[in-house]
């Protein structure tokens, strides 16, 4: 089971970081950029939850060695993400 939730892992990572870019790239419309800002709201409440699973799959020794190793690099790949995004988001407010 726990293979099944390593590769469930892996393509909510990737998901996010999809959507992460589709999002980035939205134009805003009317209403100050309200439908922007709930994207990204949406995208916080999925991310949050995806990071939890992947701390709890990334010390899991029964995943094998490949499995194990995708799953710490896809975790470090969506924390940097979070970061990364993060920081985006502090300067273009701060500005």
């Amino acid at each position: 089971m726990s293979k099944v939730f390593a590769g469930a892992y892996a393509v909510a990572v990737l998901a996010l970081a999809v959507t992460a870019v589709l999002i980035w790239r939205l134009r805003c419309e009317s209403f100050g950029c309200m439908g922007v800002g709930v994207a990204w709201f949406a995208w916080v409440v999925m991310f949050f939850p995806v990071l939890g699973i992947g701390a709890a799959l990334r010390s899991r020794s029964s995943l094998g060695s490949a499995l194990l190793r995708i799953t710490r690099l896809a975790f470090l790949a969506q924390a940097a993400l979070g970061i990364t995004l993060l920081v985006l988001w502090v300067s273009k407010n701060a500005a």
